[in-house]
């Protein structure tokens, strides 16, 4: 059986974090060198879009969260 794709929890985290989509964007940049755009995390935290690894290991650093916290994997 194939891998398949978790449920992208990062709208929890990053809400709970009491940050905006922008917020994010700007700190990704800012803090880790990442530039990923607003439209980018919406993709992510709606499940369009696979977030790379290192993108992934930049939104837990920012965001002070494991990256097993960020996806949601099926059993």
């Amino acid at each position: 059986m194939a891998l398949r794709h978790g449920k992208c929890l990062l709208r929890n985290i990053r809400t709970s974090a009491g940050m905006t989509q922008e917020d994010l964007s700007e700190l990704l940049l800012t803090e880790v060198g990442l530039a990923v755009s607003v439209k980018t995390i919406s993709k992510y935290e709606n499940n369009h879009q696979i977030m790379p690894s290192l993108v992934l290991r930049g939104i837990c650093i920012v965001l002070g969260c494991s990256e097993s916290q960020v996806y949601q994997w099926p059993k």
